[in-house]
């Protein structure tokens, strides 16, 4: 005969994951790693994509098909770019808009970390 699993130690495994993004008009536009592409451009002094993109994991040409996926989707970039970066090539920074989704994102995922430590309580508590 199978001996049962004490509850308890169940319930202690028991937890949840929370996911959110950013939507306009519908269709997403900006989760995490997207959020934290932007992140890595706003800090990059250089302005270089390559740079960014390689922060996080991405080739330059993801990173950029990101930027105009962002832009498909909202009918407005969120980088301006120019010529002359360091060794030729160009430079790109967050614009108005890209500093505002980045900024209404950052202050959702405060939010949501907020709402997550009272679950994490509430699940601890029952």
């Amino acid at each position: 005969m199978e001996s049962q699993p004490n509850i308890e130690d169940l319930k202690s495994k028991v937890g949840f994951g929370i996911k959110f993004w950013l939507e306009f008009e519908k269709s997403s536009i900006l989760g995490s790693g997207w959020a934290g592409l932007l992140d890595k451009i706003e800090k990059n002094e250089e302005g270089s994509l390559t740079l960014a993109a390689k922060e996080c994991g991405y080739s330059y040409k993801y990173a950029w098909n990101i930027l105009k996926r962002i832009e498909k989707r909202t009918g407005m970039p969120v980088v301006k770019t120019g010529k002359g970066g360091r060794g030729g090539g160009g430079w790109v920074k967050l614009n108005e808009w890209g500093e505002y989704l980045l900024k209404i994102y950052r202050e959702y995922s405060k939010e949501i970390k907020k709402i997550r430590k009272i679950l994490l309580e509430s699940i601890k508590n029952s």
